[in-house]
Order: structure tokens, then sequence, then C-alpha cells
């Protein structure tokens, strides 16, 4: 019986404290079944982008993302400065996580927001780097700031938009990535999306720890059961499990520029 195709994540969290007890020994349990071969660590302030470059280090088959995430960012934007350094690293590859994020009514000022993220935006522009887009309840504010940025490619990670604005955004060259919940049957909306994307613009993702496929939800999600999202993907789009996940590992190679 053949073994499954290695599958690649394009969104995840080990940095994270619930990571803090087995982190290197699950992902060297990860990389030496095949189950994985790659993996983006995203940053999401300063100092977890320099803990995910230190990740990026350790591991062949992790690469990293630098930025600031809305819910970190500062009323200071030359704090951003300290981003700089790790994006000419030679395993960073993206701008991220990077966004806004309008969900509490405690979060940024959403002027603040903005300034971030065409600050970021800007910036990988200038290191020709592609950026990993956070958007919650800001879809049309995220569709506006990134008409301006067209030269800069992007993915909309964890995409929870409108199918009317998937089609602008598919239309721009964008790609779209989805994580666990599209193995979640009350969701609807993005199943629809899933349905709609091209070939060559979709990726997928765990966003680990967090929005763990079913049947483990409620329990810290992880890059092995990245393989439950390939599943549901292949089934909406009544394509070949196996052609379907190599069709998603070759798109992460193509966003992020990483060869074989």
């Amino acid at each position: 019986m053949n073994n499954p195709p290695p599958l690649f994540d394009t969104h995840a969290h080990y940095i994270d404290a619930a990571f803090d007890d087995d982190r290197h020994s699950l992902l060297d349990t990860l990389f030496a079944s095949g189950e994985i071969c790659g993996i983006i660590e995203a940053g999401t302030n300063p100092q977890t982008s320099r803990a995910a470059a230190e990740l990026a280090q350790r591991y062949e088959h992790i690469w990293f993302a630098a930025g600031v995430h809305p819910s970190d960012i500062t009323g200071n934007l030359s704090d951003l400065d300290a981003l700089i350094p790790l994006l000419t690293h030679p395993k960073c590859v993206a701008v991220g996580e990077i966004g806004l994020d309008y969900h509490y009514s405690d979060g940024a000022p959403r002027d603040l927001q903005l300034k971030w993220l065409d600050a970021q935006l800007s910036l990988a522009e200038a290191h020709n780097l592609p950026a990993i887009i956070h958007s919650r309840d800001a879809h049309g504010d995220t569709a506006d700031i990134l008409r301006a940025y067209k030269n800069v490619r992007c993915v909309l990670h964890s995409y929870s938009g409108s199918a009317e604005l998937l089609r602008q955004y598919v239309n721009s060259g964008r790609y779209i990535s989805f994580s666990g919940v599209i193995t979640f049957k009350n969701a609807k909306k993005v199943l629809d999306c899933v349905r709609a994307v091209p070939d060559e613009l979709i990726l997928l993702e765990t966003d680990c720890p967090y929005l763990t496929p079913h049947p483990h939800r409620g329990h810290r999600n992880h890059s092995g059961y990245l393989r439950l999202t390939v599943a549901a993907g292949a089934s909406l789009r009544g394509a070949d499990l196996e052609s379907f996940a190599a069709l998603t590992v070759q798109n992460a190679r193509n966003f992020f520029g990483i060869k074989q």
C-alpha cells in the first residue's frame, strides 16, 4: 500500500506557548514520518518573528514569515524597524502575518491598523516578498488597500470572506488559503468558496494551534491534522485526493518561492 503524499502546511504558529512542552519532539515526528514536507511559521510581532527565524534555522523544511499581526501593533510605527533585518534572512519567505482585525471592540483603532498594514505591504514590496494577510470582519478595507499593492503577491489566510470578494481576489491573482474550518459542516459560505478557487491559487493550512479540524475540535491543532483539511478540500472540489494534495504542495512552493 502506497504511503499518502507529504503535505505543506502554509501557516502555523509553533512558537505559541501551546507547544512549549513538546514542540521539537512533535516537529521531529512529523518530519520523520514523511507526513509533512514543509511548514511556514508565521510571526505575529518582532519577538515571535525572531523566534520563527530560529525555528526555521533548526529545521530544513520550515521557513518563516516576519510581521506584526493587527492584535500586536503599537502606537509607534518605528517599532516596525525591528522586522527589517529579518526580511533578508535566507529562510524568510514572506511578510506576515499582517492585516486587519475589526472583530474586537477593544482592538487597535482602525486607522492605526490601516497604517501598519500599509507600512508592512510597503516592506513586502521593497523586499520582493509575498504577504500573508489576516482579515477578520474587515473585508472591505482589506480589499481596498490590497488594490494599491498589485505588485505584491498575497495570500488571504484562513479565508472567511464572501464568494463575490473571492472572485475579485482570484481575478487579481491573489492566493486563497483554507484552514480546518472547511471540515465544519456549518461553514457553508467558506465551503462554497473552496469550490470556487482556481486550481493554481488554492493553499491549505492549519493555523495551529488554532482552528483544529473535525473530529478533533476543542483540542490543540498541529500539522498532522492537515490531512483532514486536504481530504475535505478534495471532496468539496470533486478532486482525486492524492492529486489535490500534490497540487496544494506545488502551489505553496510557487507562492513562497521555495524550490523542490
